[in-house]
C-alpha cells in the first residue's frame, strides 16, 4: 500500500517537476490531495500538472460546481447586458466559488488538456485560459501524452484481466485429457504472471510501495 501522511508543499519541495512527481508518488489518493488543499493556488497548479486526466476528473467531484451547484450562467454575459455589468458579475462569482474552490487548480488543468476554453474554469476567465494553453502548447502536448499511455496501459491490464478469467472459466469446464488440463494451466500460470507484471508496472510508476 502507498503512504497515507499528506503531501509536502510543492514549493518547500523546490518546485521541481521532479520533485513534485515524488512527492505524489508518496501519496494514496486524490482525496489526501483534497483534503490537504494541494489541488488550489499556486502549488496546486503545479502539483495539477504531475497528475492523469481520470486523476483531474475525480477531483472535480470534490470541487463547488459540482457540490454546491451554482448558477455557472453568472459566468456568461446576458443579451443586452453591459459589459462593465457583466464583467462585475463574472468577477464576483469567481471570487464566491472558484477561489474557495479546494480543485481549481485541477478545474484550470483539465480544461487545457481537454483544449476547453469556452468558460470560466479553476477560477481563470477564457482570455486567462486561451494565453495558457498558447504558453504551455509543448507541456501540454506531453500531458496529453502521458494521459494516452497511461489510458492504453489500463486496457492492457484490463485486457490480461480478462484473459485469466476465460482461461480460468476454460479449465473449470474442460473435462479431457490429464495432459491437455496440464496444458491449460499452464496457460493459465502464463496469463497470471502478465497480469501481474502488468500491474507491479503500474504500481512501481505510481509509487505504490508493498504493504509491510
Amino acid at each position: 500500500m502507498m503512504a497515507a501522511h499528506p503531501p509536502t508543499p510543492a514549493r518547500a519541495c523546490g518546485l521541481t517537476e521532479e520533485s513534485i512527481a515524488q512527492n505524489l508518488a508518496d501519496n494514496e489518493t486524490i482525496d489526501n490531495l483534497v483534503a490537504g488543499g494541494y489541488l488550489a493556488g499556486h502549488d496546486g497548479r503545479l502539483i495539477a500538472q504531475q497528475l492523469r486526466a481520470p486523476q483531474l476528473r475525480r477531483a472535480m467531484t470534490d470541487s463547488v460546481c459540482h457540490t454546491v451547484q451554482p448558477d455557472v450562467d453568472n459566468f456568461y454575459q446576458e443579451d443586452g447586458e453591459p459589459d462593465a455589468e457583466w464583467q462585475h458579475r463574472r468577477a464576483r462569482t469567481i471570487r464566491n466559488h472558484c477561489i474557495v474552490c479546494p480543485v481549481r487548480a485541477a478545474c484550470a488543468e483539465l480544461a487545457l488538456r481537454d483544449d476547453d476554453t469556452a468558460g470560466v474554469r479553476g477560477g481563470l476567465t477564457p482570455e486567462k485560459l486561451d494565453r495558457r494553453l498558447a504558453a504551455e502548447t509543448k507541456r501540454l502536448g506531453g500531458a496529453r501524452a502521458a494521459d494516452e499511455r497511461a489510458a492504453e496501459e489500463q486496457r492492457a491490464r484490463i485486457a490480461a484481466g480478462v484473459e485469466l478469467q476465460r482461461l480460468v472459466g476454460q479449465y473449470l469446464g474442460s473435462s479431457g485429457k490429464p495432459e491437455k488440463r496440464l496444458e491449460n494451466i499452464e496457460n493459465i500460470r502464463k496469463a497470471a504472471r502478465h497480469r501481474d507484471e502488468l500491474v507491479a508496472a503500474h504500481r512501481l510508476a505510481a509509487g505504490w510501495t508493498v504493504a509491510a
